[in-house]
């Protein structure tokens, strides 16, 4: 009998860990705004298109070309910001760069993009997601 219940209870412990990761992978990013990179400037800033909403993280996606950042800054609704030293190379095959932001969440009005200007082959496309 102790053994059934230990039995039991191991499944359950296992069906809730389970359940538990396979929420926490399943996030959904909401489409936050996009922007080409023309080459002619050092940066730029995308406009967020969602000021209702409030967000945690925030998820850059890049096409078209590989850009080398220097850094990301987000400024939010109430006049704060929050700058993020990135100093690497995103590319569009490899992985989405993720900004955690600090706090509880932040209602993301715009996104400025500082980058070194290279001789891109085809002009870089990023798109901004967010979650919460």
């Amino acid at each position: 009998m102790l053994r059934k219940r230990i039995l039991w209870l191991m499944i359950f412990v296992s069906t809730l860990s389970w359940t538990a990761s396979v929420s926490a992978h399943g996030q959904v990013w909401n489409f936050l705004g996009n922007g080409q990179i023309h080459g002619t400037r050092d940066h730029d800033r995308i406009e967020v298109t969602r000021h209702e909403a409030v967000f945690r993280t925030i998820q850059l996606r890049v096409s078209n070309d590989t850009i080398f950042f220097d850094r990301v800054v987000v400024n939010f609704g109430n006049r704060t910001s929050q700058t993020f030293p990135v100093g690497d190379r995103i590319s569009p095959e490899g992985k989405n760069y993720v900004l955690t932001l600090d706090g509880g969440g932040h209602a993301v009005e715009s996104v400025e993009l500082w980058y070194f200007k290279e001789p891109w082959q085809h002009n870089p496309r990023i798109s901004l997601y967010g979650t919460n």
